[in-house]
């Protein structure tokens, strides 16, 4: 029973819409948001060190690939968005699908993650500002007003006070209410989009053809290489579904918004990349400040001040929307008595949760004035790595297990709103098929191919594999064969070595024998009111698995280090508090 109520799932209620927050964001707003939680001041360094060390000019395809990579997981969460419309992402995601104790994992080291990340990009600002003023603030700062030069690590040698005054801005701008601050939110992206097209425009204008004439200077598997590292630049491409419970439409326009938005971001993200290599030659990129110093060298120098502006205006876009986010995930988590209810106190007249937003701006502003933990914040990673992993999990589960009804939201031109339950069982499939064929649409064309390829077997298949077990039983396979080969490809390959070169050949070959079985289940059909389903199943879940663990695999010892005491301390608050409080008991 205890094992049982550790993996107990929460199923929305049919009266979903209800909500104290304000359903007040359009299409546009959602596209707004999504694309501030991904262009932060780190793509105009990450854009620069990549090109200089990894591909050159062909920065564009490596670009374009981890783009389609991230889009591949923004069309799982695209999903989960059509049919369950509350706030949290990833964690709602997650418990539904999955079970409590993972969802809880999942939410609460993106919380803690999300604060420590935040209160770094908080001092990533103030640099950035002060450079405009050639640091004469923090100068100040240390010469007039405090500096602690023997302060132990993680202490700061001094008080970034404007890192405090950012955070001040930010906690008013999210009490005065998400009607009223999303039209700076808009602001702020429309500047950092029209600065990113600004230079993917003008980069080929100033630049010269013969830089790129040495396309690929380190190979084609540098472009991977590359693309591994720029998918960094995509974590936030979820931030739509975390809004879901402000949405006007959220069944209809929050999948919309999710796929958009990744899908401009990895155009902008290839022009500018393609427009600083032909500005530029790859070999005499500046790695830390790529842009401003290849536009000061061209015939615009005055082009690098507003590039530095545009860093300021960006990296504060990415900090208010990720300050967004993680409220939105406190908040969720404790409604469903995860973490303590005050948190989830929304007030009547602005509908913010109150004390959600002041706790997480007091954290990001006491963690960006006083310490500096920039090189302790790995973990984050992990933890963004670990909600897709886990989201791409609870599609295949709940595609392949036909007990659990789907919750789908239909919506008319008025913006009614209505929920119908639709449920498949496996034991009576067959007189379901019948009754429900207005409603039911056919298997995904992966699995209608393979099973007319095994068409004798299928009967015997259909008869002794449980879907909901069988897809069970082939991740708990899949999930450590991946982390395995992960391992041996990352760390151990070599290849004079017969025995690695054997253990990787049958890592490979099991992970498509659990594909095609995969494609040889019946998943639960799904109904044509469903406004978004994810095509490609269970092709698209599996790729989404095997690139966000080989990516966490890829961090660094100590990131696991300090993401592992995360886990610890998350399992301690969840058996002593959240376990007996959850409201799924």
């Amino acid at each position: 029973m205890f094992f049982r109520n550790l993996f107990r799932k929460k199923h929305s209620i049919i009266n979903d819409l209800n909500t104290p927050l304000l359903r007040c964001l359009n299409l546009f707003d959602l596209i707004f948001l999504s694309v501030s939680g991904m262009v932060g001041s780190g793509i105009y360094v990450l854009t620069g060190v990549v090109a200089k060390t990894q591909t050159g000019p062909a920065i564009i395809i490596s670009n374009l690939l981890a783009g389609l990579a991230c889009l591949f997981g923004a069309l799982c969460y695209a999903e989960f968005a059509a049919r369950i419309p509350r706030a949290g992402s990833s964690y709602i995601f997650i418990y539904e699908s999955v079970g409590e104790i993972l969802a809880f994992l999942v939410g609460f080291t993106s919380i803690v993650g999300g604060l420590a990340s935040l209160g770094v990009s908080a001092r990533v600002w103030s640099a950035y500002f002060d450079t405009l003023f050639n640091n004469k603030i923090h100068s100040f700062i240390i010469k007039y007003i405090i500096y602690w030069p023997n302060a132990p690590a993680p202490f700061a040698k001094y008080p970034d006070l404007l890192a405090f005054s950012i955070t001040i801005l930010i906690i008013l701008a999210m009490l005065a209410g998400l009607r009223n601050s999303k039209y700076l939110t808009n602001s702020l992206t429309i500047v950092n989009m029209s600065a990113l097209v600004f230079i993917g425009i003008t980069g080929f204008i100033l630049g010269d053809i013969h830089n790129y004439q040495s396309f690929m200077p380190f190979g084609v598997q540098s472009i991977f290489r590359g693309s591994s590292l720029l998918l960094y630049s995509y974590i936030g491409f979820e931030m739509a579904t975390i809004a879901i419970e402000e949405a006007k439409n959220p069944s209809k326009i929050v999948p919309q918004a999710t796929v958009i938005s990744l899908l401009i971001v990895t155009l902008l993200y290839s022009l500018v990349g393609a427009s600083l290599t032909y500005l530029i030659s790859y070999k005499d990129i500046n790695s830390e400040s790529s842009f401003a110093h290849a536009y000061g060298l061209s015939k615009w120098p005055w082009a690098r001040y507003l590039i530095s502006i545009a860093i300021v205006f960006s990296a504060g876009g990415n900090l208010l929307s990720g300050t967004y986010g993680n409220i939105r995930v406190m908040y969720a988590m404790s409604t469903d008595g995860l973490l303590p209810s005050k948190l989830s106190y929304v007030s009547e007249g602005r509908h913010v949760p109150v004390i959600a937003t002041c706790l997480t701006c007091v954290t990001i502003a006491l963690l960006g004035t006083f310490f500096d933990i920039k090189d302790l914040i790995g973990f984050a990673d992990i933890s963004a790595l670990l909600s897709y992993t886990g989201v791409s999990i609870g599609l295949l589960i709940e595609r392949y297990n036909h007990h659990i009804p789907y919750r789908i939201l239909l919506t008319n031109e008025n913006e009614q709103e209505e929920c119908e339950m639709f449920e498949l069982d496996d034991e009576k499939d067959d007189i379901q098929d019948v009754e429900l064929n207005n409603i039911l649409e056919q298997d995904p064309l992966l699995t209608r191919i393979t099973r007319s390829l095994c068409c004798s077997y299928i009967s015997l298949i259909d008869l002794y594999l449980s879907p909901k077990i069988s897809a069970i039983i082939l991740l708990l396979i899949f999930i450590p064969n991946t982390s395995l080969l992960a391992m041996m490809i990352i760390y151990l390959y070599n290849r004079n070595n017969l025995l690695h070169m054997v253990l990787i050949i049958i890592c490979i070959f099991i992970n498509l024998t659990i594909t095609l079985i995969f494609c040889l289940l019946r998943p639960k059909k799904s109904t044509e009111n469903l406004l978004f389903t994810c095509p490609g199943v269970p092709l698209i879940p599996l790729i989404n698995i095997n690139i966000f663990i080989f990516l966490m695999i890829f961090q660094d010892t100590h990131d696991w280090f300090a993401y592992m005491c995360i886990i610890l301390i998350s399992l301690l608050i969840y058996f002593s508090y959240s376990y007996w409080h959850s409201k799924a008991r």
